[in-house]
């Protein structure tokens, strides 16, 4: 069977955890928190070694320890630079979700003084209070910088799709799909 077609389910299972993950909250419980993790085991297996069999189905026996080597070069750097993208956008987004939630806290909002008001009456002091609220709202706007960058990604990974079908089709019989195949 085509193997792009495993990357495809792969990529579509992927799409559909990260937007599963994107509806998470602070009060997520364990099983919230499980079956996405489940279902993004399916994809894995439906991931690797069709994307690897992909890879190194083209290049003949003499180059197979060159493409490999390419292939792993260019996986670590993309993961690299993925990893320094999300961090960062996830930052900016939290930011961006501190200073929209912020805006709630003032002396015109009742409920923001209703709770203000029940931390000092137990005990905190008023800077105490704030500083309590100001953890709450950090702790709700990386939450929600999460979802924004799960959601993004969710629509990313769909997207991606035609760069699988982009590449050429295994051929039957092929030394590199071969060593690919034996590979795992």
């Amino acid at each position: 069977m085509d193997p792009r077609r495993y990357a495809t389910f792969a990529f579509v299972v992927f799409a559909l955890v990260l937007w599963m993950r994107s509806h998470f909250n602070t009060q997520a419980d364990f099983n919230t928190i499980l079956v996405p993790t489940i279902v993004q085991g399916v994809a894995m297996a439906f991931f690797f070694i069709p994307l690897m069999t992909i890879t190194m189905s083209g290049p003949g026996p003499e180059r197979m320890a060159a493409a490999s080597g390419l292939t792993n070069f260019v996986r670590i750097t993309a993961g690299a630079m993925g990893t320094s993208i999300s961090t960062t956008l996830w930052e900016s987004r939290a930011a961006l979700h501190h200073a929209q939630l912020a805006e709630s806290v003032s002396a015109g909002n009742p409920a923001a003084q209703a709770a203000l008001g029940g931390l000092q009456a137990s005990g905190l002091s008023a800077e105490q209070a704030l500083a309590q609220v100001n953890r709450l709202i950090d702790q709700q706007a990386f939450m929600l910088a999460a979802n924004d960058i799960f959601w993004l990604s969710a629509v990313i990974f769909p997207a991606l799709i035609p760069l699988v079908w982009v590449t050429r089709p295994q051929s039957s019989g092929g030394a590199g799909a071969d060593a690919a195949a034996g590979a795992h």
